[in-house]
């Protein structure tokens, strides 16, 4: 099966109506989606779909944009929903210096926070990096030690050299519709980065994959992201399906 590492479908983007949805992503292929939480709403409504659809699972967690909104009370509901059956991890956590919404020192607090949930209940967690590459790398290498239930770095869009330190940590990556972009130029991160480390997400409703470029994503684009990476790792698309597949299973313990 096709798989969906990271997506959103608790955004109001949907209007909470997504049987659609959910239909044209089976009929493609996909088998598993998991919806990735950014507060405490998203993580509420990411456990909801959880329950209303099988193939469906979650992470929870404080995108470092609402870092703001972190407190005593989040941390204790993120590790309340952490304890539910098909929670598969925490995040996405991280540093996001694009849009500065929450200040530095407040998305140290709460991505620190998190990695401690993460180390406490022997969950992986889901790592949001952007315009932080040092700050990201820098604060993983310092906390190793947190890393040991195994890290994702979703929509993984740094360099090669990057990719290589990464690897070196025990990252696992997750790609998605930018790496189908013309201007992308991202096949030398993907032949850098092992084959057995590698995931596919949409981070819907953003970053349609070509030709779908600018509309709202879903999980049904997933064989499309997959079909780029099996090109450039040289292998046919259903060998790729069936390796992210596994890598999905084993990082996910599923």
């Amino acid at each position: 099966m096709f798989v969906d590492a990271h997506a959103h479908l608790s955004d109001a983007k949907y209007g909470g109506e997504i049987d659609e949805i959910v239909n044209k992503y089976r009929k493609a292929g996909v088998g598993a989606v998991v919806n990735s939480g950014y507060d405490e709403e998203s993580s509420v409504k990411a456990v909801e779909l959880s329950e209303k659809y099988e193939d469906m699972y979650f992470t929870v967690g404080v995108h470092p944009d609402e870092a703001s909104s972190f407190t005593d009370k989040t941390e204790k509901l993120i590790k309340t929903l952490a304890g539910k059956k098909k929670c598969l991890g925490i995040g996405e956590a991280g540093f996001d210096f694009h849009w500065n919404k929450s200040p530095e020192d407040l998305q140290e607090k709460a991505f620190e926070k998190q990695l401690e949930t993460a180390s406490e209940l022997n969950l992986p967690i889901v790592i949001h990096s952007r315009e932080a590459t040092k700050k990201t790398l820098d604060f993983l290498k310092e906390r190793k030690e947190l890393l040991k239930s195994g890290f994702l770095m979703h929509c993984f869009g740094e360099s090669e050299e990057i990719a290589r330190e990464y690897v070196e940590l025990g990252a696992y990556f997750s790609f998605g519709g930018v790496i189908t972009f013309k201007n992308a130029k991202k096949e030398g991160v993907l032949s850098v980065v092992p084959f057995d480390r590698i995931l596919t997400e949409t981070d819907c409703p953003y970053l349609s994959p070509e030709p779908y470029r600018g509309s709202v994503n879903e999980p049904s684009r997933i064989p499309i992201i997959a079909k780029k990476i099996a090109d450039v790792k040289g292998v046919d698309l259903k060998e790729a399906e069936n390796i992210i597949e596994t890598n999905f299973k084993r990082f996910y313990r599923i």
